[in-house]
Parts: structure tokens; sequence; C-alpha cells
């Protein structure tokens, strides 16, 4: 029975997540992720009824997101495969969103990216898994045929919409997914194609 728990800070929450071959048994969400991380991890454990040395992997979402929040869940995740020898998985956030949206929304799957902006990802389908096509963008608005699955308030989510959940779905049934993923660049915002001349400029400036 392969048992895995799943990490994520890239939204304004962090949430948790703990799932076996039967599906997911648990999963919570907490606000100020970096402070409770720990607490959250225990009482979703807790509620799986599972220990930490019942892990067979740990999944982390890598974003895009919260650069913080990505940092928080990553160094958690591999923390805890160092303290238990377990293997720890990358799962973007896009391809969270793209396995919980309905099936007729998955063509576009939009996340916050902060300061009103998004990232958009569109998704294709070969047999009964999804794939990505092309390359995520970062827009200023949402396009109109985009979903988007992830709240700003947690209360207003339900188990189900947690990226957490999201991430260990995609663990367990789209490996082809993450696979592709891992082997794109995620591009955060304050390294996007306009910041990135802003800072070129800058730098001219003051070498003159």
């Amino acid at each position: 029975m392969a048992v895995r728990i799943g990490l994520d800070a890239s939204q304004p929450y962090a949430s948790c997540a703990v799932s076996t071959e039967s599906g997911i048994v648990a999963a919570l969400s907490m606000e100020r992720p970096i402070e409770n991380f720990p607490e959250l991890i225990r009482s979703t454990l807790s509620k799986a009824q599972i220990s930490l040395k019942d892990l067979d992997e740990i999944v982390v979402c890598i974003g895009p997101g919260s650069q913080t929040g990505v940092r928080c869940a990553v160094v958690t995740g591999n923390a805890l495969a160092l303290a238990t020898g377990k293997p720890v998985t990358g799962v973007l956030t896009t391809d969270a969103a793209a396995v919980l949206a309905p099936p007729d929304k998955v063509g576009s799957i939009a996340v916050p990216a902060g300061r009103s902006r998004w990232y958009i990802q569109s998704y294709g389908r070969e047999g009964d898994k999804l794939c990505p096509l092309g390359e995520m963008q970062l827009l200023d608005d949402m396009p109109a045929d985009s979903f988007s699955v992830f709240h700003k308030d947690p209360a207003a989510c339900r188990e189900s919409e947690l990226c957490a959940y999201g991430i260990l779905v995609a663990a367990a049934e789209q490996r082809q997914l993450i696979g592709q993923s891992l082997l794109e660049e995620v591009v955060p915002y304050e390294r996007s194609e306009d910041s990135a001349v802003s800072q070129k400029k800058t730098h001219e400036t003051s070498a003159k």
C-alpha cells in the first residue's frame, strides 16, 4: 500500500493531505504557512491515523505561487525525506489544478501569480493522461476560457479543492504529467521577462 503525504504553501494558505491506495484519507488547510506548517503536518497525519514511518513518498508543490511559501514546503519536504529515507517528488501548482478541474474545464488552467496577474497553462489528453501543451504564460488578466481552482480563502475550499490534494492525485495517477513538468523551468514572478529587462536597464545605468 503506497502512503503519500502532500505539502503545499504556494497559495495564501498552506495545505497538507495524506493518501493511501484507497484515496485521500485526510486533507487540512491552515493560514500563516511558515509558522504553522509543522502543526499542520502533525494534525493531518493524526487525522489520517498514519505516522511518518508509514510514509512511502513525500510530494511537494514546487510552484508557481508564493516564493516564500514554495521554499517553505520544499525545505520541509526535503527534511521529511531525509528523516524518513523516502523519496520526495515535486509537482507544479498548475498540474495539481488540472487534475482537480472538471473534465470540460481542463483546457486552460489559471493559478494566481500575485499582483493581479495569472499563470496560465494549457493541457490536453493523451488517452487517460493529462499533458501540458506549450509553455506556461504569465498574463495580466485571466483569459475568459481559463479555469481557476484554488481560492484565496481556505474556508471557501472543500478538502477536495486543496492544492495538497491535487498534487497527491497527480502523483498517484498522472506520472506522465509529473515527468513532463519536472523537465520545464518554472519562472517566478520576480524573474519574469519585464522584470529582467528592468534589472538590465538598472545595471546599465549604474555602469555609466
